[in-house]
């Protein structure tokens, strides 16, 4: 049977674990040829080497020059994506007065200019072809930040800003931009998350798996959706962030606050 994404090239950064990983098998499964982008060549080998559809191309998105020799590399080998999807991130578990400048600026460095990196190469190719589909991997912090998360809460804050600036730029090119904000996920991320000060008190209802979120990517990339919150807690928390932020500051730091414990 005929794929869903047949005849579709796609591009995912963060590939080489969790959600990217994930996200590309599903791509490809649909028939897809998927660009899958990482800092780690074996295991984007490793990767390619369970599907002939999955291209690895080897980059950094905290690195300007590699990313935009990963960008010339597959203009000019595949062509202009149909789909771009700025997955990679690092996160960070320090309270605000713990959050030194290095680490708010490595966030930033990975999370936020690194989707800028991924996305603007493609865009004009984009727009001259009239077609195209961006998708931001956000989080739900970025849409309510919680104790602990004072960077990485920043650096996905500051994609939904990107998101809405670039709907109205793009209006009537035929390239739409979609933001998926998981909760909590089961992948590598947790085991390399970067940690200062005391550990936020872990407080998870129900964790995704990667697959999951693969699921929900797949869908949003074959719809014009703005913007899909996957975790019913999600949503909850950031309904009752609208209608009483006051309430919601109270919840999160009674759940979320360690008064005087260190690592």
């Amino acid at each position: 049977m005929p794929g869903r994404f047949d005849g579709k090239l796609v591009l995912i950064t963060g590939a080489s674990q969790g959600i990217g990983h994930a996200s590309a098998r599903a791509f490809a499964a649909q028939g897809a040829t998927v660009v899958v982008v990482a800092r780690s060549w074996q295991k984007l080998a490793e990767l390619a080497a369970s599907d002939r559809r999955i291209v690895p191309v080897a980059a950094d998105v905290a690195d300007g020059a590699s990313m935009e020799a990963m960008a010339a590399r597959v203009l000019a080998e595949r062509g202009v994506p149909h789909v771009v999807i700025a997955n990679a991130g690092i996160g960070l578990d320090a309270r605000f007065q713990d959050t030194s400048d290095a680490a708010m600026r490595e966030l930033l460095e990975v999370n936020t200019l690194g989707v800028l990196r991924t996305v603007r190469p493609f865009l004009p190719g984009m727009i001259a072809r009239g077609s195209g589909r961006i998708l931001l991997v956000s989080s739900v912090v970025g849409k309510r930040g919680i104790p602990h998360y004072t960077a990485y809460s920043a650096s996905k804050f500051a994609l939904h800003g990107m998101a809405d600036c670039l709907r109205p730029e793009l209006h009537g090119s035929g390239v739409t931009v979609g933001i998926v904000c998981p909760s909590s996920t089961t992948t590598e991320f947790q085991a390399n998350l970067r940690t200062a000060g005391p550990a936020q008190n872990k407080k998870r209802l129900k964790r995704h798996s990667a697959e999951s979120v693969a699921e929900a990517l797949v869908s949003m990339a074959g719809s014009t959706r703005r913007e899909r919150i996957l975790s019913l807690e999600g949503k909850a928390m950031a309904l009752l962030d609208t209608l009483a932020p006051w309430l919601m500051d109270f919840v999160l730091g009674r759940v979320f606050m360690r008064h005087g414990e260190e690592r």
